[in-house]
């Protein structure tokens, strides 16, 4: 990696340090805190970021070589026209960003490997209907395999019987709130509440807020193994209040796994494939 890149990285950090903290919608209490990066699970879990047009988000090593965040991390905004209204450029296949990981435990904001990060399958993301919220998911290969050094997230096969994960749930992402304390930022013991109107899309009572976005949602087994159930997405609503009960009008949106199992176990399949050829070459 060229200096050059290195510090429009730090610059896009610093930048994520100094943003406008925005306030989590928040269910009856706040069971978040900070943990140690370099446990496994947490260990899986970086950034994606755009040195050059700003912005970012959580994203999670998925294999040695892949990761997955949401379409609206994957692709940068854009602010539009005279109105300043903000909008995701036309998501395309090949577009690339920066995918950082292992956070240092005493200096917020930097971490010990990065790797660039390209797109290969999006979904059909659109932020204006049910059917669009659904699509918000990308897939990107890194040009250096850090899910052999960091280990990568296994993701659940629910059946059709199972439209939302009934067991707890865990959390893992870099909140802006929290951009200035060492560590990642972890929740566990909240639950899935409501699925739907489409499918892929499922309400939780875990605690979002800005920075969060792409970041895994993880279901505990009966063996007490975590499996990726979906990934954050966005809050409808927003309030600075502490809610006293889960409620709908501020639901806290997940992608299910569902909606991009499919498409990732193609890639990875694919992925298997040219691994085995180049090593019976």
């Amino acid at each position: 990696m060229i200096a050059r890149s290195k510090l429009s990285v730090a610059a896009c950090i610093a930048f994520w340090l100094t943003a406008e903290v925005a306030v989590a919608n928040t269910f009856v209490e706040d069971r978040r805190e900070q943990r140690n990066s370099s446990l496994p699970v947490f260990r899986s879990v970086g950034m994606l970021v755009h040195p050059q047009a700003g912005g970012g988000g959580t994203a999670f090593l998925v294999s040695r070589c892949y990761i997955v965040t949401a379409h609206h991390v994957a692709i940068p905004k854009e602010r539009g026209g005279v109105t300043g209204n903000i909008g995701p450029l036309p998501g395309k296949v090949g577009h690339a960003a920066e995918f950082v990981i292992g956070p240092r435990p005493a200096i917020p904001g930097r971490f010990v490997a990065r790797a660039q990060a390209t797109v290969v399958e999006l979904g059909n993301f659109s932020d204006g209907t049910f059917d669009g919220m659904a699509g918000d998911w990308a897939i990107l290969r890194l040009d250096e395999c850090l899910g052999e050094k960091f280990g990568f997230l296994k993701y659940a096969r629910p059946g059709a019987d199972s439209p939302m994960p009934r067991g707890e749930l865990m959390t893992i992402g870099f909140p802006r709130s929290r951009a200035r304390q060492a560590g990642i930022t972890v929740e566990t013991g909240c639950r899935a509440r409501d699925h739907g109107p489409v499918e892929g899309l499922m309400g939780v009572d875990c605690a979002f807020e800005a920075g969060m976005s792409g970041g895994p949602v993880l279901e505990r087994q009966v063996d007490g193994s975590w499996l990726v159930a979906g990934l954050i997405q966005r809050s409808m609503g927003g309030t600075d209040k502490l809610l006293p009960s889960y409620s709908m009008a501020y639901r806290n949106q997940v992608v299910s796994v569902t909606a991009f199992r499919k498409a990732l176990d193609e890639v990875l399949r694919a992925e298997g494939k040219r691994v085995l050829a180049k090593q019976t070459r």
